[in-house]
């Protein structure tokens, strides 16, 4: 499993989507889509979500993006990348609960088009905090379109 969590510090213009997972033992996620980008061959999306004055979360996909359309196994090898985020302001402080997806334990269908910019994807796999403890964690990425090539 990866331990890399990309957030970007502004909302992207023109992007649109929405977003959402259920995490064994945890409230519900459903955020809106704030970054969508191509980078060299790899895509990154991103939605976020406000609960509260002090709580939020995120939700993290990453793929290459010659990926073939379809279901995939969520392996090491296969270049997917799913993570969960949640924060929680308290006392000065901020907690962050970080949730990786496990390789090995689910998997992700998607179609992804790189010309018109669009993604659809849908997952279910495991993912965990505590290591050895792991979480079940079904989700989707529903209608993202917008995405912004930023290729060096």
């Amino acid at each position: 499993m990866k331990r890399e969590f990309f957030l970007s510090s502004k909302k992207q213009k023109d992007v649109s989507g929405t977003a959402n997972v259920l995490v064994d033992g945890r409230g519900p996620f459903n955020g809106v889509v704030d970054t969508f980008v191509k980078d060299g061959n790899k895509v990154y999306v991103v939605a976020k979500q406000k609960f509260d004055l002090k709580r939020s979360a995120a939700l993290s996909f990453s793929f290459e993006a010659d990926i073939a359309n379809g279901k995939h196994e969520y392996t090491e090898d296969s270049g997917l990348d799913i993570s969960y985020i949640e924060g929680e302001v308290f006392d000065g402080w901020t907690r962050y609960i970080f949730y990786s997806g496990i390789y090995n334990t689910g998997n992700v269908t998607l179609t992804f088009d790189g010309v018109a910019g669009t993604l659809k994807a849908g997952f279910d796999l495991d993912v965990e905090t505590d290591p050895g403890k792991p979480l079940n964690a079904i989700g989707a990425f529903r209608d993202v379109a917008g995405l912004k090539h930023v290729d060096k």
